[in-house]
């Protein structure tokens, strides 16, 4: 499996490179899902949630496991499904990425918190609009969460207007990021109440508030 993976958005025709994300299995190896090669993309249009995950076997320890369906944001505002290879074929997949380039598949940030959100116990995870360029928006069941997708530490200004667009929709509000809190952050969101986890390239989420740490051990002491 090649690092990227070429794709064609079917709707406007622009050509992508998808790189293939490793999620965490339980017995700590990365497991990839990686996409059919040369099999058309298809625009999603209404998001069903059973067609919204795949299953995938971990090639260390044998385990199937549930994970996201590949996705890829086209610029043209087309969410796009790709396929990916049979479970057989899947199986094992993580293990030569990691033997041959040292190190696991970039990983979708995005991807990995529906995933967080799902272990949490929060359901019917959906995709909201962005906020600005960066943060992307998801509402679950009983929660509204956010992931910061550029490279830079989330500020306080972010976390503050998270918790207030909980506030207005009436729900909890739970934040995930790969690039760490400032100090700040960190403060506000233990005076407001506000979860934040931080993502790491083994695809951990980490609470590092008060809040977030609740909700793991409300969860049973791991997510």
């Amino acid at each position: 499996m090649p690092d990227r993976v070429p794709v064609r958005c079917p709707v406007c025709h622009r050509d992508h490179q998808y790189a293939p994300t490793a999620y965490p299995c339980r017995c700590g190896a990365p497991v990839v899902a990686p996409p059919a090669l040369g099999a058309p993309a298809r625009p999603l249009v209404h998001r069903v949630w059973e067609d919204s995950w795949i299953t995938v076997r971990c090639g260390a320890c044998g385990r199937q496991d549930r994970w996201p369906q590949p996705e890829l944001d086209c610029g043209c505002g087309a969410v796009l499904a790709l396929p990916v290879l049979s479970l057989p074929q899947a199986a094992g997949r993580a293990e030569p990425e990691v033997a041959r380039h040292g190190r696991a598949p970039a990983w979708d940030p995005v991807a990995l918190a529906v995933h967080w959100l799902e272990r949490l116990g929060h359901r019917e995870v959906r995709r909201l609009a962005r906020r600005g360029t960066s943060a992307v928006g998801l509402r679950a069941s009983g929660v509204l969460a956010e992931v910061e997708t550029a490279a830079r530490p989330v500020g306080a200004r972010a976390v503050e207007c998270l918790w207030l667009s909980g506030l207005a929709a009436g729900l909890p509000a739970v934040h995930f990021t790969g690039c760490g809190y400032t100090a700040e952050a960190r403060e506000r969101a233990d005076a407001i109440g506000l979860a934040l986890f931080a993502l790491d390239a083994s695809g951990t989420a980490r609470p590092v508030s008060g809040a977030a740490g609740e909700l793991v051990r409300d969860a049973g002491g791991e997510v």
